[in-house]
């Protein structure tokens, strides 16, 4: 009689040890991470990870600085001198990126409100530079709710007080940084690492159809494999 096909479910160690007859070139990881530092603005991570792994990125490093700089300023709340930057090194991306101009603008006005400059930040908000065709219904909302902030006595209390944390700094920096490279046609900051995780997820769809037994990752977050 022929040997009949083997259906069963390889257990999560004999798994395990199988992934690991396929180990992932070191190299490549470290261009992936020092790839994402540059993209994202991260200078002084980018070169510290250069020394310490000895990779090098594969996409141009010129306007790094210049694009640090700028990040560093919108991350300590500076959105104006920012903006200055970015017209004076990246001329034309504002005007041609109305969300990134608007975003920079409200930045201002949330820091105004944190410093509890109230009269600047309202008299700020309502002389925004912008004219009808770009000020559109999503920016008067984003606008109201910033002026929300004015109502409390404590901003944090306010519904949208989160608009005050550090993470609305860091969006509007990430928001900088993709306008930059979608103008240099470079990839995005995360741009690899979903392309990973696509063909993670496509590999085992594949694997599916064709009845091969293996165990999932079904959190690509944390890359844990798991049993049915």
């Amino acid at each position: 009689m022929s040997e009949q096909p083997n259906n069963k479910v390889p257990s999560l160690a004999e798994w395990t040890k199988s992934l690991k007859q396929f180990p992932l070139q070191q190299e490549y990881i470290n261009k992936l991470i020092v790839n994402y530092f540059v993209r994202a603005g991260y200078k002084e991570a980018a070169e510290a990870f250069m020394q310490e792994s000895n990779a090098k990125p594969t996409i141009d490093l010129q306007s790094l600085d210049t694009r640090a700089q700028i990040v560093e300023l919108i991350r300590n709340g500076n959105a104006l001198e920012a903006a200055h930057l970015i017209e004076k090194f990246f001329p034309g991306v504002l005007g041609a990126d109305h969300l990134l101009k608007f975003q920079l603008l409200r930045l201002h006005v949330i820091e105004l409100i944190r410093t509890g400059c109230l009269e600047g930040a309202l008299l700020f908000a309502q002389t925004l530079p912008f004219d009808g065709a770009e000020h559109t219904p999503e920016m008067r909302d984003e606008i109201e709710r910033t002026l929300m902030l004015l109502i409390f006595e404590n901003p944090l209390r306010c519904p949208f007080g989160a608009l005050l944390e550090q993470s609305h700094r860091d969006k509007v920096a990430r928001t900088f940084s993709e306008t930059v490279l979608k103008q240099t046609n470079d990839r995005l900051p995360l741009a690899e690492v979903d392309h990973l995780f696509k063909l993670v997820l496509w590999c085992q769809e594949e694997l599916t159809k064709g009845k091969v037994q293996f165990i999932k990752m079904k959190n690509i977050a944390t890359a844990l494999l798991e049993l049915e």
